[in-house]
């Protein structure tokens, strides 16, 4: 294992060079934080580093604040919440609230709260840890979640283990834009609220 991010970096080397040869743009690599990647090959830094959860909560800040010490532009290429009570706690582990039928999720696995606000206040939190740390470009995780549709019976809403910003309708249209299936949740307008300000 100790020798893994040189063979990594190595690689990541070869093929920002190699995409160099071909591509005339700023070239880049959507990271995981533990990666280790040796930013020198690339014009970004980019990491999905956006799922702060009580466990790293206390150097979450520092974390994204070292992005910017080399130099170059940094993008958080996710971060997100879900939609129910006590998600913002669980970072990215708030999906993990579904019973799931091999590929196929079937229901939440217990008793869990809707909460949209939650969803909303982590978002606005985050970004303005980025904005604080220097941050460049963040893309929230995600649109929508098709898999996980919204359910009227809340232990069958699986939209609750959505980090969507729209809650995903099933075998109909929403009110806001009828000919989608979909409607937006407060997140959707919270984000563009928060970059139009």
């Amino acid at each position: 294992m100790a020798e893994l991010p040189r063979h990594f970096n190595d690689f990541l080397g070869k093929a920002a060079a190699l995409a160099r040869e071909r591509f005339g743009g700023r070239i880049s690599y959507a990271s995981l934080p533990f990666e280790g990647v040796d930013w020198e090959p690339f014009d970004l830094v980019s990491t999905d580093a956006g799922y702060r959860s009580t466990e790293d909560a206390d150097q979450y800040r520092e974390g994204v604040r070292a992005l910017a010490v080399h130099g170059k532009p940094v993008a958080i290429t996710e971060f997100g919440c879900t939609t129910h009570r006590g998600a913002a706690r669980k970072g990215g582990h708030g999906v993990m609230i579904v019973e799931w039928d091999g590929a196929t999720p079937v229901r939440l696995n217990g008793d869990h709260t809707r909460d949209e606000h939650e969803q909303v206040a982590y978002l606005r939190e985050q970004l303005e840890i980025f904005d604080t740390e220097g941050v460049d470009a963040a893309f929230v995780y995600t649109f929508a979640n098709f898999h996980l549709p919204h359910r009227d019976d809340p232990r069958e809403d699986l939209d609750m283990a959505s980090a969507g910003v729209v809650k995903v309708l099933e075998g109909r249209r929403g009110h806001t834009y009828p000919d989608m299936p979909w409607e937006p949740k407060a997140a959707f307008t919270a984000l563009a609220d928060y970059y139009r300000e």
